[in-house]
């Protein structure tokens, strides 16, 4: 299995890091950048040296895939350490769940333990949660040892760096790099309007999530959620990270209410549960998967081509984790889509802004390149959503920037992308005249609502179609009816909903 260029570079800064005295030493690399070679190709230079390797990571499969990779990669028998598996002791490389091998520590005195592995190499995969008392415990059981641990966010909770585990950082590559060198996918952001946060605690560094789940859980907030996905990322498979249960629960039975496939998944969701709703998504009958606080972290799912931020977070870490679950490439996936009702891209800014990390851990563990910033500012495009960088004009419908002294720009003109929509042409308007010819006659709708639909999609009535014979619609062109039914909805409840609350009713 050969390594890329950075990954290569990778290994040699953390064997120079080493051979400098640093024995914790941790590694920065973009989700979807290949950590598991990385880490494959340490162990097998660790094991030609005569090392024994322990590999800790926080879910069952991410043992299997680990293990699968090393044996490929170094030739060797792994053991592996989780709950329901029969532990293989003898092996020279073990790996591990963090949570069975520090529960299974705790069962007899160290001395005559028999689960535990006297490594001299240790690595820990997303280690930004190194500081929680569970890895800081099983990691000081190997104080004079090597540990390399790996993370897209070397941060704590609270944004400080992570100085108080490691002693040393090695940047390997960021997003920017990895996408123009073609192994991750390029994003595509859209941002609605930005939420209401006024009057929200903040709480280690976070907002507090009861206040942030009445916030957000609203019937309006949550219908534009599926009204935009209709509009932007029909049929696209996708994860929607939500603020608490209740919400997630709210925002499935939206999708599901018209017609569009959803499940919802939480932490107290069985192991068994996760695995079915996965193989709905890869079978086709599931297209949205609604979240709480669940596979923000080390979750291998590339064909995730959009995600939903449906909760606002001050967590660069948590924004970066979660977003990054949909940056792998695939086959047949041309972008990521990012719709972003949280306000995080205001928050926090583009996933391929360059950041200089610190170990510190008083200040917070990151800066992003200041004369970047001044350079380009994000834009965001009133008439088709999308939020771009570095240009005057939307890149897609032309419409100009105008500055309203804000964080992100406006583009002057529905929800907002940060790209957008060609300049329909002749082609265009005969191809959507025909769709709709056909949708009439196979729906057996009223004739008058070609013409109708035609005026509201280009703003001029019909002229010169006589030709035009009635053609199959696509996807996109489905997607719209089902956005404006979903539109029509919205209209009919809050009008019911209206007319309930007068005098007399």
């Amino acid at each position: 299995m050969e390594l890329r260029d950075y990954q290569n570079k990778a290994v040699s800064e953390v064997r120079a890091a080493i051979s400098s005295g640093n024995k914790r030493v941790v590694m920065v690399l973009s989700t979807g950048g290949g950590k598991s070679l990385i880490f494959a190709e340490i162990i097998r230079l660790a094991r030609e040296r005569g090392n024994r390797c322990l590999f800790l990571v926080h879910r069952r499969n991410l043992v299997l895939q680990m293990a699968e990779t090393i044996r490929a990669h170094v030739g060797c028998d792994v053991g592996m350490i989780m709950a329901g598996h029969e532990s293989e002791t003898e092996a020279d490389i073990q790996v591990g769940t963090i949570q069975t091998f520090a529960r299974r520590l705790n069962l007899d005195e160290l001395s005559c333990n028999r689960f535990f592995v006297d490594a001299s190499v240790i690595l820990v995969d997303e280690c930004h949660t190194a500081v929680s008392k569970r890895t800081k415990d099983v990691l000081d059981l190997y104080k004079g040892k090597v540990i390399v641990g790996c993370t897209a966010t070397p941060m704590r909770a609270d944004g400080r760096g992570l100085g108080e585990v490691f002693d040393a950082l090695v940047d390997v590559a960021g997003v920017k790099e990895l996408t123009e060198g073609g192994y991750l996918a390029p994003v595509r952001y859209f941002a609605p309007a930005t939420p209401d946060l006024e009057k929200i605690k903040v709480v280690r560094g976070d907002y507090e999530l009861s206040e942030l789940g009445k916030r957000m859980n609203t019937p309006k907030l949550v219908g534009d959620i599926v009204e935009n996905w209709t509009r932007i990322a029909p049929g696209q498979k996708s994860i929607v990270f939500c603020i608490n249960v209740k919400h997630a629960i709210a925002v499935c039975e939206a999708f599901n209410g018209f017609g569009i496939p959803s499940a919802v998944l939480t932490a107290k969701s069985s192991e068994d549960a996760r695995e079915s709703v996965f193989r709905d998504m890869d079978n086709g009958n599931l297209l949205v998967i609604c979240n709480v606080a669940l596979y923000i972290e080390g979750m291998d799912v590339p064909d995730i081509s959009c995600v939903v931020m449906a909760r606002p977070t001050k967590s660069l870490g948590l924004y970066r984790q979660a977003c990054g679950r949909g940056l792998r490439p695939s086959d047949g996936k041309t972008h990521l889509t990012v719709i972003d009702h949280g306000g995080v891209i205001e928050e926090h800014g583009l996933l391929c802004d360059e950041i200089e990390w610190s170990l510190d851990g008083e200040e917070k563990a990151w800066k992003k390149n200041e004369k970047k910033e001044k350079e380009k500012k994000p834009c965001i495009c009133r008439v088709c959503s999308q939020i771009f960088e570095g240009r005057d004009t939307c890149p897609d419908c032309n419409t100009p920037v105008q500055s309203f002294g804000k964080k992100i720009e406006v583009v002057d003109a529905d929800l907002e992308e940060v790209g957008g929509k060609k300049r329909a042409t002749t082609a265009d308007k005969r191809r959507f005249y025909g769709m709709m010819l056909w949708y009439v006659r196979e729906n057996k709708k009223n004739p008058k609502m070609v013409t109708a639909r035609y005026k509201a999609k280009f703003g001029v009535w019909p002229r010169k179609m006589e030709s035009v014979q009635a053609i199959q619609p696509d996807n996109e062109f489905l997607a719209g009816i089902k956005h404006e039914q979903i539109r029509y909805a919205h209209r009919r409840n809050k009008q019911m909903a209206g007319n309930m609350c007068r005098p007399g009713n």
